[in-house]
């Protein structure tokens, strides 16, 4: 069972302003986290919030999941210092 990823325009214009390295490491985790069977095990659920977090390095990936649908979707991402300010 593969979940599709989505990517919000938030997170794609983030993710190209990203050093490449970091923006490899960042799509290649998302990609993983499509392929596993429960993907919101592998993450943390934010307090008081329908949203997940995802770490990748000093990397925060802010996530929502639709399990019907099969789809996880990138709302938002940022350097863990700045990652749950805009929340």
């Amino acid at each position: 069972m593969r979940y599709s990823l989505i990517y919000s325009k938030r997170a794609r214009h983030k993710l190209k302003r990203l050093p490449e390295e970091a923006a490899t490491r960042i799509v290649r985790a998302l990609e993983l986290l499509a392929e596993d069977e429960s993907p919101h095990l592998q993450v943390k659920r934010l307090t008081n919030s329908p949203l997940f977090s995802l770490r990748v390095g000093v990397y925060r990936v802010i996530l929502a999941f639709e399990h019907q649908q099969l789809v996880i979707m990138a709302v938002d991402l940022d350097h863990r210092k700045n990652a749950y300010d805009n929340l």
